[in-house]
Parts: C-alpha cells; structure tokens; sequence
C-alpha cells in the first residue's frame, strides 16, 4: 500500500503542487475559500506546533493540521 503524502507532512520551505483535496464538504469548501485547490503550488513558510503557514501566490494564510491532513500533494 502507497502511501499519500499530505500538506500536514511537508517541511517548512518546501513547496509542493495539491493534486487533491480528500475531504468532507465542510472542510473543502474552507480549503477552497483559502485558495488550496489540485493544481495549485503551495509554499509552506512555518511548519512547526499549532496551525501551518502557506503561500499560495501572493497570499498567506493559516491552515489548520487537521485541514491540511486532507490536503494530498506530490
């Protein structure tokens, strides 16, 4: 069994492309409104205890563990 790799796991500095978002609709439509959707590259700018820091263009935005535990990204 392959397993995925989520927004929760990547390391701060690091930039990955979503490929999906597996998750409830609540929980989407949040990650939408953020602006992490598949095809979109996300730079992880602080990966450490508590809500993650991204960069998703020229945005930054916090996205809860929980949440980017759904995120799936290569």
């Amino acid at each position: 069994m392959t397993s995925q790799k989520t927004l929760k796991t990547v390391e701060t500095g690091d930039s990955v492309l979503v490929l999906a978002v597996d998750a409830g609709t609540k929980a989407r439509t949040r990650l939408e409104s953020l602006g992490i959707i598949p095809g979109v590259e996300v730079d992880v700018l602080s990966n450490t205890n508590g809500p993650m820091l991204v960069s998703i263009g020229e945005s930054r935005v916090m996205v809860e563990r929980g949440i980017a535990e759904k995120v799936i990204v290569a």
